[in-house]
């Protein structure tokens, strides 16, 4: 199978993964209605990806690292961190918050007392990943004076963060909450700028 090819089966056995998930669940969710649904053979699935946990933890994985591509060029094209932040913040909520992180947090909740792997990919990708790039530029705020001098950049991005999200992931899963539109997640963002600037600006009161 040539290369676009298979990259062309991923697609359509990650697209049929994310269906079933929404349709069934988790637990519901096998490789052999996967395949089905993607057009697949049961062996192909198998042999890329092992079970459905590494399965799902692929997909996680690799959802993670395209929106962390998309971050990196926004930010790329700025040169002022306040102007980075801004772009970043709706960027980060609606993969977040959106549909297919979701589906996802709930398998992750499902799989959390069998094999935790989903759990560890979100964590890695959205917590890690995404965190150290806007605790890189809660730094560069530091750095040039616009955020105190005695802010820890960790601090500032933990704060920010928690002001951007609240309660929004749990109450989704919960299926409390819909998925943010884009002018719920830059209104959200925008506030936490806001918030954050206030909290943690060269001006703020002591």
């Amino acid at each position: 199978m040539s290369t676009d090819k298979q990259d062309e089966r991923r697609r359509q056995i990650e697209t049929a993964a994310f269906e079933l998930l929404a349709e069934k669940g988790y637990r519901s969710t096998s490789m052999l209605q996967i395949a089905k649904r993607a057009s697949a053979s049961n062996q192909t699935l198998y042999a890329w990806y092992g079970n459905k946990q590494t399965l799902f933890q692929n997909l996680i994985e690799e959802n993670a690292r395209n929106i962390k591509d998309l971050l990196h060029a926004a930010l790329d094209r700025r040169s002022d961190p306040m102007e980075a932040l801004r772009a970043l913040g709706p960027m980060f909520l609606a993969f977040t918050t959106g549909e297919k992180a979701i589906i996802v947090n709930r398998a992750a909740i499902t799989d959390a007392g069998e094999t935790g792997l989903l759990g560890e990919a979100i964590d890695r990708g959205a917590r890690q990943d995404m965190f150290g790039l806007i605790t890189a530029i809660m730094e560069q705020l530091i750095e040039t004076g616009r955020f105190a001098s005695d802010v820890e950049p960790a601090d500032a991005a933990e704060t920010y963060v928690s002001l951007l999200m609240g309660e929004v992931p749990m109450r989704q899963a919960l299926g409390r909450l819909d998925p943010l539109t884009d002018a719920e997640c830059r209104a959200r963002a925008d506030r936490a700028l806001s918030l954050v600037s206030r909290l943690y600006g060269k001006d703020r009161q002591q």
